[in-house]
């Protein structure tokens, strides 16, 4: 997983199946030593192993994920109005 939303899929390697036909993502952010949109898709990606393989707790809800996504639009839209003329 990953993308500016964990939207799009990088990597797969699942036994006998193969995920195609996928649509191409934006392009990563540049930050000069990193490359992405945060720099804790580890952590995001350790939480699914850890629900999926060892049965443990989802760190953060589909609810909470989609507000996140809304205030982070709702940023650029702010900023996007400000450089305006």
């Amino acid at each position: 997983m990953g993308g500016q939303y964990l939207n799009e899929l990088e990597y797969q390697s699942i036994q006998d199946f193969q995920i195609t036909g996928l649509p191409e993502g934006a392009p990563a952010n540049q930050y000069g030593f990193y490359q992405g949109s945060m720099s804790n898709h580890d952590k995001v990606y350790a939480n699914v192993i850890d629900v999926l393989v060892h049965n443990k707790p989802v760190a953060t809800s589909g609810e909470e994920g989609s507000k996140t996504v809304e205030l982070i639009q709702r940023i650029y839209a702010a900023a996007s109005r400000e450089e305006r003329p």
